[in-house]
């Protein structure tokens, strides 16, 4: 059985990692095929130990970003980068600038019109991985990457407050039915 080769990719230490999100692509990807929000920070966790040099993430000026994220993502070390329209260019530019300082450049995105930037970075020594949803990733950036690392509903911010709200709720319930069983005690015994 041959397996995918996120589950046979072994990271190395020691290189130095960019990371490049279009935000558009993975967050408009995640909401239609899923419904739900990406957990950037969980993805910035599984880079592992390697050394992230930059985190950088393009969201066009007319998409609203809030107060809380701001924070957040600053609180990650991450930068954000506000083009006027698609933010496609300024990835390209971004990465064809850094390139020499990377050994690995990460893509959160799977859109087709970032191909030539793959085979430039891979030109240049880079290790190019593609990290998004398969359902939204064209199989030629698949193909074209080093190493394709396909998005789960692990990566979801809404997987994670669900499973929350469910513990919560649980606890809930049963703090009602004893301060209810409790009620009752007192109420026969008076």
């Amino acid at each position: 059985m041959k397996r995918h080769a996120s589950e046979v990719h072994k990271n190395l230490l020691f290189q130095k990692v960019g990371v490049f999100i279009d935000a558009e692509n993975i967050e408009m990807s995640g909401l239609k095929h899923h419904d739900v929000r990406t957990d950037y920070k969980m993805i910035i966790e599984k880079i592992g130990d390697r050394e992230i040099t930059r985190i950088l993430y393009y969201k066009p000026e007319y998409k609203e970003i809030s107060p809380e994220f701001t924070s957040f993502w600053h609180g990650l070390g991450g930068e954000i980068k506000r083009p006027t329209k698609n933010a496609d260019s300024f990835i390209v530019i971004d990465a064809v600038t850094m390139a020499d300082k990377l050994d690995v450049v990460i893509l959160l995105g799977g859109d087709k019109d970032f191909l030539p930037l793959i085979w430039f970075l891979k030109s240049r020594g880079c290790r190019v991985e593609i990290w998004s949803w398969p359902e939204s990733t064209s199989p030629e950036i698949q193909e074209a990457a080093d190493f394709y690392f396909p998005l789960t509903t692990e990566f979801t911010v809404s997987a994670k407050s669900n499973q929350k709200k469910t513990k919560s709720n649980k606890r809930g319930r049963s703090q009602n039915k004893s301060s209810q069983s409790k009620k009752k005690t007192t109420k026969s015994s008076s």
